[in-house]
């Protein structure tokens, strides 16, 4: 604390006020100071309560989005899936009616008159005569 000079009835008044002025202007820079870290807290506070809800949008917009392009992956299976059925389905149709139409009974025509071609041909062989100029192959089993 600062001295005052003693006067006649006490301290002198205008070093008093002067004291009291002083520190008035002290305090009111500390109330500044104050004013101006709260306002810098509020603000702060403000940008970050703005900052937190943005984010929240932003990731509320991001998960519609996601889940929209998850709902269209799974029509796009549920697409595919239903093709390679009807696919299976037009096979097995296809299968079935290849079956009835194609019988072992044909596939034994079949090997007999592969064999009659075979005896065919073993008798036309037999038939010509080959000679020595030309030596062409013969058909034998």
């Amino acid at each position: 604390m600062e001295g005052f000079n003693i006067v006649k009835k006490g301290y002198s008044p205008q070093e008093v006020d002067e004291y009291i002025a002083t520190l008035e202007q002290v305090i009111k820079s500390y109330k500044e100071k104050d004013n101006a870290i709260k306002n810098a807290i509020i603000t702060a506070q403000i940008s970050a309560d703005n900052l937190l809800k943005n984010a929240k949008l932003e990731i509320a917009e991001y998960k519609s989005h996601v889940v929209l392009q998850l709902k269209h992956i799974y029509d796009s299976i549920e697409i595919q899936r239903s093709r390679v059925q009807e696919f299976q389905e037009e096979y097995n149709d296809m299968l079935r009616k290849y079956l009835k139409v194609f019988d072992e009974s044909d596939v034994a025509a079949i090997y007999g008159r592969i064999e009659t071609l075979e005896q065919y041909l073993r008798e036309l062989n037999a038939s010509i005569e080959i000679t020595d100029e030309t030596a062409e192959p013969t058909l034998e089993d």
